[in-house]
């Protein structure tokens, strides 16, 4: 930590160098003058995961475009008891990190592997054969390029092979390691969102520029001095993106549900929250009552996308596969009942959802069962960047403030390009420094996935690369605050009061008889502070 603070302290020193000499200038600032003033860069990215740690999902495979794995059919034929035993099972295809040499197990027309006794006598052993393995360049094997199935990087019982373990590329997961927290760490995290617009200092509720909920805060509360600001809690913006994979806005917040942010709620009053749609986004923001079923869906996916990035690594990237664990992990869609050879019960999803039927074999005696699972289907959804090239941006330069004699008594920001499209930026295409164009890009910066779960998953990952560049570099890069240009039929304008009050119930760890101590109700009418 002193490391990054004196280097901090020595980059902010020669950054005032350079403004207390540009002060009395009036010129944009060109990238190619002098490079002092780069931006920062963002930390360390997380280290690779062990291979021999690897387990279940945490693989990048080939997906279809609802982001379900596809599955290839393996079939077996073991011994167990002295009788053979012939079944399936279901593998998928890995993404795999380059050219390797691999002994494969021989396998007849059938799909069997082919064994032969040995010269010597003795049991039957497989017959093998070296080949060289050669992903093409979405790094998947594929059988119309090569002639060899996925199927060949298994073993007989469905293993991924030693040497192929070691060439698959793993799920970095980094931040969103968090989703391993339990159900109710959760639930309480989703009690602190609420508690925070409901504590009557909300005015608004916008979106920023990489996509959060912003909590826009009423003149009373900018007097006392709170400040506008985004839900930006990894664990908050978690619990966000689970209830709307679930519920989407459906749930009261008497029920730890999202419902306030669109709609009246009785007794404890809601917010209008209106956002743009990438479709329509010339047609202005929409109130979430005005939208079909179809825009809904648009309408949440496009906010969980960006919660899922709040609470992602904002150094790293999102892929599609890394957001599936997530939802493996937490149980979305939530499939209740689930168990082997059983269907869920019941599935509960404001998205559409897909169940996949999965062929396994028993390690004990050797019989083929199923097992299913859930995923969200992303096909309906699609995207473009039009948010960022309409997220403006300024770029600014810190500037010494100097007393009658000469001394330096502080700072303050001067704009050295004002109205910068985050897009521009993104694209490395903004008159910043060299360095800063090079760093601070989209992942992909043309012909990105635009629909299905890699459009999905470009959103939240290009939501991930916007945190990066404002954030890091919030002396530097201000984002201009938009006003929302709509005002609720019948309420005061824009910042006057809160429409949202309510507090959750603390959660109890107290055995006192329920009624006893010093319990006591605030009147909703008090203080400019609303309680429920």
């Amino acid at each position: 930590m002193k490391k990054k603070s004196l280097t901090c302290f020595f980059y902010v020193i020669m950054i005032l160098g350079l403004s207390f000499s540009n002060a009395c200038q009036d010129q944009m600032y060109e990238p190619s003058v002098d490079d002092t003033l780069t931006l920062k860069k963002g930390g360390g990215r997380p280290a690779d995961v062990d291979k021999g740690d690897l387990y279940g999902d945490l693989v990048e495979v080939e997906r279809n475009n609802s982001g379900v794995p596809i599955l290839y059919g393996l079939r077996y034929r073991v011994d167990y008891q002295d009788q053979l035993v012939e079944g399936y099972i279901d593998v998928t295809n890995p993404k795999l990190n380059g050219t390797f040499d691999l002994t494969i197990l021989v396998r007849d027309e059938d799909g069997f592997v082919v064994m032969e006794t040995p010269a010597g006598g003795g049991d039957p052993v497989p017959i093998t054969e070296p080949v060289t393995i050669n992903p093409g360049e979405d790094k998947l094997l594929k059988l119309e390029d090569d002639g060899f199935s996925p199927i060949v990087l298994y073993d007989a019982e469905g293993e991924l092979l030693p040497v192929v373990v070691e060439h698959v590329i793993s799920v970095e997961q980094g931040r969103l390691n968090l989703i391993r927290t339990t159900e109710d760490v959760i639930d309480r995290r989703m009690k602190e969102v609420i508690k925070n617009f409901g504590d009557g200092t909300v005015a608004d509720v916008i979106r920023d520029y990489c996509g959060r909920l912003f909590m826009v805060r009423t003149e009373a509360a900018l007097a006392e001095g709170l400040e506008d600001k985004p839900i930006d809690s990894p664990l908050e913006n978690m619990a966000v993106y689970y209830q709307l994979m679930i519920y989407g806005f459906s749930l009261l917040a008497t029920d730890n549900g999202l419902s306030f942010l669109v709609r009246e709620e009785p007794e404890i009053g809601g917010f209008n929250f209106q956002s743009r749609l990438d479709k329509r986004w010339a047609d202005g923001p929409f109130p979430y009552a005005d939208l079909s079923p179809a825009e809904e869906h648009d309408f949440a996916a496009s906010l969980a996308a960006s919660c899922i990035a709040a609470a992602s690594d904002k150094t790293d990237r999102l892929i599609i596969d890394e957001i599936v664990l997530v939802n493996r992990f937490l149980n979305i869609p939530r499939a209740i009942g689930n168990d082997i050879d059983k269907p869920a019960d019941f599935v509960i999803s404001f998205f559409p959802y897909i169940e996949q039927e999965v062929r396994m074999m028993d390690k004990t005696d050797k019989h083929e069962y199923k097992k299913y699972r859930y995923y969200i289907d992303f096909s309906f959804f699609h995207y473009n960047r039009i948010k960022f090239e309409n997220t403006l941006i300024d770029y600014c330069t810190v500037v010494g403030d100097y007393d009658d004699a000469g001394n330096l008594v502080g700072t303050h920001k001067e704009v050295l390009v004002a109205d910068l499209r985050l897009h521009d930026i993104l694209m490395g295409n903004a008159p910043l420094t060299t360095d800063a164009n090079e760093i601070y890009v989209y992942t992909q910066k043309s012909g990105q996935p635009t629909t299905g779960a890699l459009g999905f998953a470009n959103q939240a990952d290009d939501y991930v690369q916007a945190l990066e560049v404002v954030h890091n570099n919030e002396e530097f890069l201000v984002w201009k605050l938009p006003t929302p240009t709509w005002i609720y039929t019948g309420y005061s304008p824009f910042r006057d009061f809160a429409p949202f009050y309510y507090l959750p119930p603390e959660d109890s760890h107290s055995k006192k008889p329920e009624g006893k101590g010093d319990d006591s109700t605030l009147d909703r009418r008090g203080n400019g502070r609303y309680f429920r």
